[in-house]
């Protein structure tokens, strides 16, 4: 970032001895006269600027700096390496492999889907085709702020501009002070502002179809958003503007205009002809040219330090992301509520994506659902709640939707809408990035509305709360709800190498006892396969979600159970697992039909006896294994509640007693109940 040539440009107005703009040192009284007048006049403006400077200065919170700075890192440390010791051959390209997935994407215009191999030109089309300079704007918004700027840095400008010993103060100035002295002239909206200003427009563009066809686009200044934290996070994956906004030459007009122009002093001091007369002359023009060397000094520390500041931010943000997913995962986080974006960022990227679209079982199902009653589909509107890539969407599309409103909070949607567009669907899929909670649609009701939420355990990540509220506030009478119901459902497994993997495996690790390690897998539900021959109960269902009239409040659950057990053996677990069904007019499945599909119905489960799926099984080990007989019931109480520390994970506990085969009921009543207490994170 260049520093404006007005900084020069107040040295030179404050000169006891002044230079008349564009000209030799002054060498008579009435050249003098008409000089100082001059001078006068500039220092009026000079002093009016002043007072109409925003209140806080851009980059406030960036001027801190220690007295003796001298750019980015503890110290400078030249290179230790001579040129002649660089071997020629490092400065090919032969042996470089361009990693794909860093390859930076043609930035995107604000507004509309159309690219451009640069910022600036992003800009220039915003500016010509939507009524909207970025650029102008950002050096705007800033003279219309009136607040903030502190009595102590008034009082230094004030100094600097309207004494006379200017060119002193410049001289022994530490580079905090010119740097301050830097940022008030250089006026102009700050870098945090204008990162939140480029993602509320982003916003605007992923949440609303028609915002592309803007002709006209304004910022007051007084706008909310211009403060809001929330907009610090990019709405568009590796958006590249983020990053360019900053490296274009906004102060081109004064560099170009002012600095060959203000009071003559970059043309007198660079003007190496020029050759002074006088002793004075002489004496102005070494001053002149020693600030101005300094001033450059100051320009490029400063350049160097707003560019480590904006390095460390962007870095910065990316590792909270990547700190937020990675704490989301461990034992009793607390750190994130509801409201955290971890959860959103952990579906912005393929692995998780491609996992789910080479599940068959599910893909498949939802596709078979949907192709099979295109009649249900033909001409009506559908919402996809968490569209992710937008298969889903597409499913639909193909099966004569006449329109689609596809929403997901996650940066996965600006892929999608690439997608959509790549397979000539985007007249009929609309893509909204947005909680569903908080978006409005361009309609009142849809009639459909498909949604893949189910998690590990189906509840786990809490998205069906999300698919009720849509229900709730989007689906007509009478509407769809795809799928339209799920079960949860338990038995008990006799798995002693599944154990072993998990828990006794702590007993002995290359001869040492690791035994603290196995307090954990005693409380964490383990997700993973399980041999369909290791069950050894019968299967119950601990709770069952007619998804078309089910309350979120019905989602925490405490269920009576009974698993009797079909063959002798050992219990080291219990496991669970959930079937999904989709209907075509929402009816209800009877407890009885257990796990098949009638006509006109779809169906799978994630059961152990099926195909894999990516849900697998959850499985809760119990920290003793329980000798069974055949006829021998486990009986008690399964409650699930969301988590107290983040309703997007689970807490299960499993209250039971053993019944032996022909036991009086006055004798398990009499018995010590067992509790076991699990975690799903």
């Amino acid at each position: 970032m260049r520093l404006p040539s007005r900084t020069a440009a107040a040295y030179e107005a404050s000169k006891a001895v002044p230079v008349h703009p564009g000209s030799d040192a002054v060498q008579n009284p009435i050249q003098k006269l008409k000089a100082e007048q001059e001078v006068a006049e500039r220092q009026r403006e000079l002093q009016q600027q002043f007072q109409q400077r925003p209140a806080s200065s851009s980059h406030t919170h960036l001027l801190n700096l220690p007295q003796g700075w001298r750019g980015p890192g503890p110290q400078y440390v030249p290179s230790e390496y001579t040129e002649s010791e660089l071997d020629p051959a490092d400065n090919t390209w032969d042996d470089w492999e361009e990693d794909e997935e860093n390859v930076q994407a043609d930035p995107k215009c604000l507004f509309c889907a159309q690219l451009f191999p640069e910022a600036a030109e992003i800009f220039a089309h915003c500016t010509a085709a939507h009524g909207f300079d970025f650029l102008k704007t950002r050096q705007d918004l800033s003279k219309t702020q009136t607040a903030g700027m502190t009595d102590r840095k008034k009082l230094f400008l004030g100094e600097l501009m309207m004494e006379p010993v200017v060119m002193r103060k410049l001289h022994c100035t530490r580079l905090n002070d010119m740097a301050q002295l830097a940022d008030f002239w250089h006026s102009e909206l700050d870098f945090y502002q204008s990162v939140r200003l480029i993602n509320h427009i982003r916003r605007l563009a992923t949440n609303d179809s028609e915002f592309e066809n803007t002709t006209e686009f304004k910022v007051t200044g007084e706008e909310e958003f211009l403060q809001d934290d929330d907009l610090l996070r990019p709405v568009m994956e590796d958006d590249t503007l983020l990053y360019a906004f900053e490296d274009l030459d906004l102060d081109s007009e004064f560099a170009d205009d002012d600095s060959t122009a203000a009071f003559g002093c970059r043309a007198v001091a660079e003007d190496e002809e020029y050759k002074p007369t006088t002793d004075l002359e002489r004496e102005l023009l070494t001053r002149l040219r020693a600030t101005q060397e300094q001033l450059r000094r100051v320009e490029m520390q400063y350049g160097e330090y707003r560019a480590m500041v904006k390095t460390t931010f962007f870095d910065s943000m990316a590792d909270d992301l990547r700190s937020e997913r990675s704490l989301s995962l461990r034992s009793g986080f607390t750190g994130f509520d509801d409201d955290g974006n971890y959860y959103f960022n952990s579906y912005a990227h393929n692995e998780i994506h491609q996992s789910m679209l080479k599940d068959r079982v599910r893909t498949e199902s939802y596709r078979d659902f949907i192709y099979e009653n295109k009649d249900i589909f033909k001409g009506k509107t559908v919402l996809d709640v968490g569209c992710g890539t937008g298969i889903l969407s597409m499913f639909a599309a193909r099966s004569g939707a006449a329109r689609i409103f596809s929403v997901d909070n996650s940066g996965i949607i600006e892929k999608a809408r690439e997608i959509v567009a790549e397979n000539g669907l985007s007249d009929v899929i609309t893509l909204i990035r947005g909680r569903v909670e908080e978006i409005t649609l361009p309609v009142a009701k849809v009639d459909i509305i498909i949604s893949e939420w189910m998690g590990y355990f189906l509840l786990y990540e809490a998205m069906l709360d999300s698919v009720l509220v849509a229900r709730d506030r989007f689906l007509a009478p009478g509407g769809i709800l795809a799928p339209s119901q799920t079960r949860v459902l338990l038995a008990a497994i006799d798995d002693e190498d599944f154990k072993n993997d998990q828990y006794n495996f702590w007993d002995d690790v290359y001869g040492f006892k690791m035994s603290p390690m196995k307090r954990s897998t005693l409380s964490e539900a383990v997700v993973d396969f399980v041999k369909p021959g290791s069950i050894v109960t019968d299967i119950v269902t601990v709770k069952d979600l007619p998804l078309q009239i089910i309350t979120k409040k019905q989602l925490d659950f405490s269920t009576p159970f009974k698993l009797v057990v079909n063959k002798k053996g050992t219990i080291h677990a219990f496991v669970g697992w959930f079937d999904t069904w989709f209907t075509r007019d929402g009816h209800a499945i009877p407890l009885k039909q257990g796990d098949e599909a009638k006509e006109g119905e779809t169906f799978f489960t994630t059961g152990p006896a099926a195909f894999d799926t990516h849900w697998k099984q959850t499985v809760f080990v119990l920290e003793k294994g329980l000798d069974v007989e055949e006829g021998t019931a486990l009986q008690g109480t399964f409650n699930c509640r969301k988590g107290f520390d983040n309703p997007r994970e689970l807490d299960i506990e499993i209250r039971y007693v053993v019944e032996a085969p022909g036991e009086d009921v006055t004798e398990t009543a009499g018995k010590k109940m067992v509790v076991q207490s699990f975690y799903l994170r």
